[in-house]
């Protein structure tokens, strides 16, 4: 898989069909990450590796438990992962995803290095981190919006009230 120009349209109901990627370096010599970022709802998953094309399939699985660990509905995550295929990786020109990433790429990579050892780094709760990471949706203070605050709305519901909790 390679970044494209432009994004393709989603299938009918598909929701994690758009993403974004970004190579993070981490404090240990030669050991790098790539960070794939959902657009619109800036989900973060971190995979081990250089390239989209060598992380893919290990994308596909921690974007998995990712939405398992949130407890996101088995339907919800059935769907997604039969149509993973379809997703679409990249690049963006957009100031405001490109400045949301920098600030990511520098909390992840300072996190990174407050571990001993690559080996140690626990993705999962970086991961967990970022999916209470607020960031702005508007032009007031309160246009404020985290990833699972995303997630709640746009696929919860009262049936759903005790998903999206860790």
């Amino acid at each position: 898989m390679e970044a494209s120009l432009y994004i393709t349209q989603p299938n009918p109901g598909q929701h994690l069909h758009s993403w974004y990627a970004r190579l993070l370096a981490t404090s240990f010599r030669g050991k790098m990450v790539v960070m794939y970022v959902h657009e619109p709802s800036l989900t973060v998953v971190l995979c081990k590796g250089k390239t989209i094309q060598g992380t893919w399939k290990l994308f596909i699985h921690r974007m998995q438990q990712l939405l398992v660990r949130f407890q996101f509905p088995n339907d919800f995550i059935a769907a997604e992962l039969a149509l993973a295929d379809g997703y679409t990786v990249s690049k963006t020109n957009s100031k405001s995803m490109l400045s949301f990433m920098n600030q990511l790429i520098f909390e992840l990579e300072y996190e990174c290095g407050r571990f001993g050892d690559f080996d140690d780094i626990d993705w999962d709760i970086l991961e967990n981190r970022m999916m209470d990471r607020p960031h702005q949706t508007g032009k007031t203070w309160r246009d404020y919006l985290t990833p699972l605050e995303y997630w709640r709305r746009a696929i919860g519901s009262d049936d759903t009230k005790r998903a999206f909790s860790l």
